[in-house]
């Protein structure tokens, strides 16, 4: 089991010199200096995630939480179906993956034509979705050449991607989190919501 995160707050408040008080007091809702010296030492005190990324964020640090459910992590195409873009379209080294989120880009809007995410958006999730599986970010934002002739179906398309280096065998699971990217939909108050499964 991984440590405590209270101790690595802890750290980091002791390395940015702040006492507990200097901490509780900088917090949009202040809390008593024992309740962050209980977090810090207590792996049992009952406190939200929101608080913890408070605190996090008073030390210039952010949280970042990944969940998984072992029996949903290989996606398979729908039946009937074919992906709108071949695996093969993104060039592959052995058994690592050279990929960017322009791929994916594509890959949903070609499946997904109606998906209300952003190219941005579908950009971050895939990366956040991709960087805990062992993902290394290669290049940075880079321009992405577009097509000569503007047409409806190319102007949603990106203007700049980043670039990552993927293990080949990972390639399946985020092709199914792009799918589920793709099924994206508006509720009825507007916001734009990404199925669990």
């Amino acid at each position: 089991m991984a440590e405590w995160i209270g101790r690595e707050l802890e750290r980091i408040r002791k390395l940015r010199g702040l006492r507990r008080e200097d901490v509780a007091a900088r917090l949009p809702r202040p809390v008593s200096p024992s309740t962050i010296r209980n977090i810090e030492h207590d792996e049992e005190y009952n406190v939200s995630l929101d608080l913890l990324r408070q605190i996090a964020a008073v030390l210039g640090a952010k949280i970042q939480v990944s969940l998984e459910a072992d029996d949903l992590k290989r996606w398979q195409t729908p039946p009937g179906q074919r992906p709108a873009i071949n695996l093969a379209d993104a060039p592959a080294d052995g058994q690592e993956r050279l990929i960017d989120n322009e791929y994916f880009i594509r890959y949903i809007r070609a499946r997904h034509p109606d998906c209300p995410l952003t190219n941005s958006q579908i950009g971050r999730r895939m990366w956040d979705f991709a960087k805990p599986r062992g993902a290394e970010l290669v290049k940075g934002r880079m321009q992405v050449k577009k097509p000569a002739k503007e047409s409806i179906a190319t102007y949603r398309l990106p203007t700049t991607a980043a670039q990552y280096r993927v293990r080949e065998r990972d390639m399946e699971v985020l092709h199914g989190f792009a799918d589920r990217l793709g099924r994206a939909y508006r509720d009825e108050k507007g916001r734009v919501l990404v199925p669990l499964i």
